[in-house]
């Protein structure tokens, strides 16, 4: 049985060793050293925009951080630290202290939460290796106290009993590790697997971190729906139009057939596959967890027998964050703008209605009342489903920022 009391008082006085021996002595010496505050300055420059929105001491919390990870990380500089004249001056418990640290490389991680034996104490399971272990963290404590978190990003450290974090300590409440997956291959089109995105992770933490921008950005939903990007592409030569014309709506474009569930196809679900028959591959497509189900269902009366689950299941937040970090739109289905016709004169008309909407309802948020969403969407002829969750959304954004 593992005596938590014992191993708290020993967690607790590990921190009190980053204080005096990182914060107050390495973290400076390093950057001084090894020029690592301008190495970080370098590669946040690109980031730099999102220090406006974010609290005060945001960027000075993360430089720490990643000069944290320079020392610790696996080959990282406190092999050579210990042989320094300065480190050497420190007293015999400090130096210590350090030689423990470095027999366990330090390193950022995305994990969730399995259990919670005792308190402060977290049983953590990371998204991308599988891997378990036991973490302390009374900053995880003290963000569940106030929202509910489905994804952690840690700089964690083995103190030779469990794990804990030093620094930022990073919760999101919709993000999970296809999104992250999604973030990492957006910026580097190359990753192609969970290794490669824990390689790039560890030699440039930067982007990663900058996440932080999303870590109060809600969940999506219409209605009971959650809206997501759900996605799956299965190998196969050809498909049968003829049959398929039968029970879907078939549109061709540039060598793709978009094949749309008659029911399904509609906002919020957004059902379709898409054939692609020079890469002879077949993409499904929506944008509920129910609209794919009823697409692949709907294909197998049809003879195509392709799994249940999706190979993607990403929250439109991920995109947001991507957007918001990288100032660009995402690509989010590569075949959808194929069919992408101009707006009617009646799309138009609802359009001008939704920002009628926003109009209305903008001086309530900004003097921090709650608008009557359904006096507005009354005035501005919305639907009052649809401006209770475009509202919802507006308004979480704002506050956010």
């Amino acid at each position: 049985m593992t005596d938590f009391n014992r191993l708290g008082e020993i967690c607790k006085g590990i921190n009190e060793m980053y204080s005096i021996v990182l914060d107050n002595f390495l973290i400076y010496y390093a950057a001084s050293r090894d020029k690592l505050e301008l190495e970080f300055d370098k590669h946040f420059h690109r980031y730099r925009h999102l220090a406006k929105v974010m609290p005060k001491n945001w960027v000075s919390l993360l430089k720490c951080q990643y000069i944290g990870h320079r020392i610790f990380r696996k080959g990282g500089l406190i092999q050579k630290y210990l042989k320094h004249v300065a480190v050497k001056g420190l007293d015999a418990e400090q130096q210590e202290f350090l030689v423990r640290q470095a027999k366990y490389p330090w390193r950022f991680n995305f994990s969730v939460i399995s259990g919670n034996p005792d308190e402060d104490f977290y049983e953590m399971e990371d998204v991308f290796t599988g891997g378990k272990f036991l973490l302390y963290s009374p900053s995880i404590s003290n963000s569940l106290k106030e929202r509910s978190i489905i994804l952690w990003f840690n700089l964690i450290a083995f103190n030779g009993s469990c794990w804990q974090t030093y620094g930022p300590v990073t919760g999101y409440q919709s993000f999970n590790a296809d999104d992250i997956f999604s973030f990492a291959t957006d910026f580097h089109p190359l990753i192609n697997s969970c290794d490669q995105l824990l390689i790039d992770m560890e030699e440039n933490p930067v982007p990663y971190m900058m996440l932080a921008i999303g870590s109060h950005y809600p969940r999506t939903f219409h209605g009971q729906n959650e809206i997501l990007q759900v996605q799956a592409e299965h190998p196969i030569e050809e498909m049968d139009t003829d049959k398929l014309r039968r029970n879907f709506e078939l549109e061709y474009a540039f060598g793709v057939i978009r094949i749309s569930h008659p029911e399904w196809k509609k906002i919020p679900h957004v059902a379709a596959a898409y054939f692609d028959e020079s890469r002879e591959i077949v993409l499904l497509s929506a944008y509920t967890d129910k609209g794919f189900d009823e697409l692949v269902k709907k294909l197998k009366r049809h003879g195509y027998s392709f799994p249940a689950d999706p190979a993607t299941r990403i929250h439109v937040s991920i995109n947001t964050a991507i957007q918001d970090i990288f100032k660009k739109v995402p690509m989010q289905n590569v075949y959808e703008d194929l069919f992408i016709e101009k707006p009617s004169p009646e799309s138009k008309k609802e359009m001008a209605k939704l920002n009628k909407l926003l109009a209305m309802a903008l001086p309530y948020i900004n003097e921090g009342k709650e608008p009557d969403v359904e006096a507005l969407a009354k005035k501005s002829g919305v639907n009052i489903e649809i401006a209770r969750d475009l509202l919802g959304i507006s308004i979480a954004r704002i506050r956010e920022l």
